[in-house]
């Protein structure tokens, strides 16, 4: 999978929350690239522009190695590139499938009241808006990272406790990796703040981590042992001193 940065990627968060494609997962291709993964772009599907870098060389000759050649690079300017979204494309039932496994995998973790948790929420995060839309979709819930609000799916104070986590490892902490790139250790450190939070109202609570274990399957060679230490300390600091219960 192509990594794009992160500027493009929040221009193709824009354009996806513009035209409410509630599909959207973020997980980007061009039209060969999928092709070249034997994967096909659904008929009629509309793709998202993002800005491709041009590079020119610098027209001073000068006598260097051919690395320091390539440090002589640059920008010229950009051009309009078009993507495509795993949900518009025939992998994407795929997506469903591994997803409902998943899920299925996942025990129901013990609740605190759920109107506590919300007005928990409320005092500690007035700038975020969370919209209750208690349907039964794929989703538990939604954290949208340029306004930084959320989306409930379902009456529940983990998934609400789990969807502030990204808030603050994203947004106030600065520890979470890339939204598409890093997508399984950003589920992992929300996990672990909705387990926090959880604990602190309820010092007894049964917590389930088999939603963490999935994605730390994911993770192993990416997130290593040291780093995840920095995190929770990083997390358990943040709740100790800036929020109040």
């Amino acid at each position: 999978m192509h990594q794009y940065s992160l500027r493009n990627t929040c221009l193709v968060l824009a354009q996806a929350e513009r035209r409410g494609d509630n599909k959207f997962i973020g997980i980007l291709n061009g039209f060969q690239n999928w092709k070249k993964q034997n994967i096909q772009i659904l008929k009629n599907s509309k793709s998202y522009q993002i800005l491709i870098p041009m590079f020119r060389k610098v027209l001073e000759e000068m006598e260097s190695e051919p690395e320091e050649e390539e440090k002589q690079k640059t920008i010229n300017f950009f051009k309009v590139g078009n993507v495509f979204d795993m949900w518009q494309t025939t992998e994407y039932e795929c997506y469903l499938e591994e997803e409902r496994q998943i899920d299925e995998k996942i025990m129901q973790n013990t609740e605190i009241d759920y109107n506590t948790a919300f007005n928990f929420v409320a005092t500690n995060f007035p700038k975020i808006k969370i919209e209750e839309n208690f349907t039964p979709l794929r989703k538990k819930g939604v954290y949208e990272p340029l306004s930084h609000n959320i989306i409930l799916y379902e009456k529940s104070s983990n998934t609400l406790f789990h969807e502030i986590g990204h808030n603050i490892s994203i947004s106030l902490l600065g520890i979470a990796g890339h939204i598409s790139k890093n997508y399984a250790k950003n589920e992992v450190l929300a996990e672990l703040t909705s387990y926090l939070l959880l604990k602190r109202f309820d010092e007894a609570i049964s917590y389930n981590f088999a939603y963490s274990n999935v994605w730390a399957n994911k993770i192993t060679e990416l997130f290593e042992l040291d780093e995840f230490i920095k995190c929770y300390q990083a997390i358990s600091k943040h709740i100790e001193e800036k929020l109040i219960f």
